[in-house]
């Protein structure tokens, strides 16, 4: 009898383990009610794009991962951020990283996004996340780094047994296809630098420290790095239609930032000439070190993968011609660069109807601007995402002279001790649910490479 109990146990156990074994333990989930799932299991892991690749590949690579996914039916997109440790980095002060990170490439597809999990842990309810059903989606795929900026303060220790996480990302949508690559050895070269710096900081905090005595610590004084601005506002176009609030929105975005104690250009309907000459002295104007805010409202298209703003005397007979005469917002951002600005933050509202549409040219064929990538220090948004528009108007009751995107940006950078990072994530929040109650799909794209903590007000 003893012994056919232990064999009845062993078989029990036996098929117990064979059942772990059929998911490993970087696709296994765990649900909130304790129990334990694979993520094979859920209705869109075998969605594949034209490759064949499968969510269940995408993390199958990695020790762990983050997943957001868009919150309704209508508009799908998702996002996988997947991780990898380097020198046994430690995980939980790179988390909220992790998720940010997650949720900015699912919204940048142009969808209301949420996380639902985090470290193989579902974060929604079990029966929404088995619910959530859809078509065979495109994969894009890119590399991103985490930044200082984002890591809680570690210890000198830390920092330099440490080396830099890397995050490798796949984002899924059903909407047309876009692949957003980077140059890897930007990001090795970046890694250099980083690496660099942090060592020479902690050299340096080190001899302070044993050159001084201990000091009480007293409140910090903020000192600002030289600012400028450059705020352009387009209404007048002559050959495509023209629009209504731009020159206004600028004028508002202008006076907001001279309160900020910005030196700024402001400057409206710009010809071709004019904009390409603003663009060099301005850029002459800029030294190693400043904060750089740029904002554009006007009209600005996409042609292949590259974004064009457009100034008011545009004909745009043909591709070509397009982009002979308007401005690529990638040499703005090259500029930025070229002069090794410290901080640049680019708001771009110019995601409205494609102007040559209707003109039997075949110029842009969608309206909205193409996903982009910033530099390392730079932060780019755009007032709505692929293939979006951006409101002007809440409705025929909305008296207010400022578009949607611009007239929240302008309350939320005035607010003190909030990170320039949370202040247009805090933007991309209330400009969605703003659109939502008027039945319009308005999320604003972010494509963040900062550097460090940056305020508008602290």
């Amino acid at each position: 009898m003893q012994n056919r109990l232990l064999l009845f146990i062993f078989i029990v156990s036996s098929s117990g383990l064979v059942a772990a074994q059929s998911c490993n333990y970087k696709t296994q989930i765990r649900y909130m009610d304790g129990s334990v799932g694979c993520i094979q299991d859920l209705p869109f892991s075998n969605n594949a794009d034209s490759k064949g690749e499968k969510l269940i590949d995408a993390v199958n690579s990695s020790h762990d991962y983050i997943l957001a996914i868009s919150k309704t039916a209508n508009c799908k997109a998702m996002a996988v951020e997947k991780i990898q440790f380097m020198n046994g980095h430690n995980q939980r002060k790179l988390k909220s990283v992790y998720e940010q990170s997650a949720l900015d490439k699912c919204m940048n597809l142009g969808c209301d996004c949420e996380l639902v999990i985090s470290e193989g842990v579902v974060v929604v309810e079990k029966n929404r996340l088995m619910g959530i059903s859809s078509p065979q989606m495109l994969i894009a795929t890119s590399i991103s780094r985490v930044e200082d900026k984002k890591l809680p303060p570690v210890n000198t220790k830390e920092i330099m047994a440490a080396s830099t996480p890397i995050i490798q990302s796949t984002a899924y949508t059903n909407a047309s296809e876009k692949f957003v690559q980077t140059d890897s050895d930007k990001f090795l070269a970046l890694r250099k630098e980083l690496e660099g710096e942090i060592r020479a900081s902690i050299q340096k905090e080190l001899s302070l420290n044993q050159a001084q005595p201990p000091q009480v610590s007293k409140p910090e004084k903020l000192i600002f790095a030289n600012r400028r601005a450059l705020v352009i506002g387009n209404d007048g176009y002559k050959k495509i239609p023209a629009l209504l609030n731009a020159k206004e929105d600028a004028r508002v975005v202008a006076e907001n930032l001279s309160l900020l104690g910005y030196k700024v250009a402001l400057k409206l309907d710009l010809s071709e000439k004019q904009f390409k000459s603003e663009l060099r002295s301005f850029k002459e104007q800029v030294d190693v070190g400043d904060e750089i805010a740029i904002f554009y409202a006007g009209h600005g298209v996409q042609i292949g993968s590259t974004n064009f703003l457009l100034p008011v005397d545009i004909a745009g007979d043909s591709e070509e011609q397009v982009k002979d005469e308007a401005i690529s917002l990638q040499r703005l951002l090259d500029d930025m660069s070229d002069k090794r600005a410290k901080f640049t933050l680019a708001m771009i509202d110019a995601c409205r109807d494609n102007p040559f549409k209707g003109s039997g040219r075949s110029i842009a064929g969608s309206r909205g601007l193409a996903p982009t990538t910033a530099a390392t220090g730079q932060m780019i948004v755009f007032s709505a995402g692929t293939g979006q528009q951006a409101l002007d108007k809440l409705g025929p009751s909305d008296q207010s002279k400022n578009g949607l995107f611009t007239r929240i940006f302008v309350k939320e950078m005035q607010k003190s001790g909030v990170t320039v990072d949370r202040v247009v994530r805090n933007v991309r929040s209330e400009v969605v649910a703003l659109a939502k109650s008027v039945g319009h799909e308005q999320v604003p794209a972010i494509y963040d490479q900062v550097v460090g903590e940056f305020y508008f007000r602290k």
